[in-house]
């Protein structure tokens, strides 16, 4: 399930079927009233070679909670290239810092800080 964070920029990268066609559809189901509906697609790339699909989505009305079924289609077509979900969450508005990382013998560090995670040699 994809996280949709309401009021935020919500980039996706996803791999579908191949396709040949640059023009791109998303369908979306409420999950509890059943309701169909289109998302707004827009940023949208797609690297035919790894079948990869980069987008920025946006669902207008959306609820914090709400549960979507999507499915993606090449317009024009009714056969999906991509089947997956989306859940609805409040802005993340919080920066979470960076994790450290530092290996056994304590000599690389890569930033200071109070979170620390030994690698194993």
């Amino acid at each position: 399930m994809q996280g949709y964070h309401i009021s935020q920029s919500n980039s996706y990268t996803i791999r579908t079927e191949p396709t040949a066609s640059s023009e791109f559809t998303m369908s979306l189901q409420d999950m509890t009233t059943q309701y169909n509906f289109t998302a707004s697609l827009s940023g949208v790339t797609y690297n035919g070679y790894e079948s990869m699909l980069g987008f920025t989505a946006s669902i207008s009305g959306a609820i914090v909670g709400e549960e979507w079924r999507a499915t993606l289609y090449n317009s024009g077509s009714t056969n999906p290239i991509w089947h997956g979900s989306f859940q609805a969450f409040e802005s993340a508005s919080l920066s979470i810092p960076k994790s450290d990382y530092e290996n056994q013998n304590k000599q690389y560090i890569s930033n200071v800080s109070e979170n620390r995670y030994a690698i194993l040699d």
